[in-house]
């Protein structure tokens, strides 16, 4: 009986203790990516929404309608780290506005068919703390070229 309260105690200690050590391992990438959003939200050019979205328009785009939550969009985009490593990118994508993480929700609901924006998406409106994307670390804010297609609203 010893043992078993022994053991459940340990593996108690080991389910409290490995996760507050994983952040740990991504505390200097947290804090880089921290800094670097910091300074760059003001880059020259770019808006700041209140959820901490940073923006640069390139190009607004002519063509209405502007997309919404329900909306299915075909966009060209490049995704990159703050480091500059591209971990995705596409010429031709389509998909419901509703399936990208928050920040590109929110860009995407600015721009027009034809338009063309940089999006610094902030990681708690990207990834936050878990990635499905081996090549995106926890902590990542995303930096996004992005270029809308075509809208098609429901």
């Amino acid at each position: 009986m010893k043992r078993t309260a022994l053991f459940s105690l340990f593996i108690l200690l080991l389910t409290i203790i490995l996760p507050a050590c994983k952040e740990d391992v991504y505390m200097d990438w947290k804090i880089q990516n921290e800094k670097w959003l910091e300074i760059h939200k003001n880059d020259s050019g770019f808006q700041t929404t209140a959820s901490g979205l940073s923006y640069k328009v390139i190009h607004q785009g002519y063509f209405l309608p502007k997309p919404t939550a329900n909306s299915y969009v075909v966009t060209a985009y490049k995704g990159q780290l703050i480091d500059g490593s591209t971990f995705d990118s596409s010429t031709k994508y389509g998909n419901y506005v509703s399936r990208f993480v928050a920040g590109f929700q929110e860009g995407l609901k600015k721009m027009n068919v034809g338009g063309s924006y940089i999006l610094y998406i902030p990681y708690k409106l990207g990834y936050d703390t878990i990635s499905t994307n081996a090549s995106i670390p926890p902590y990542s804010t995303l930096i996004f070229e992005v270029d809308l297609t075509n809208v098609y609203n429901q």
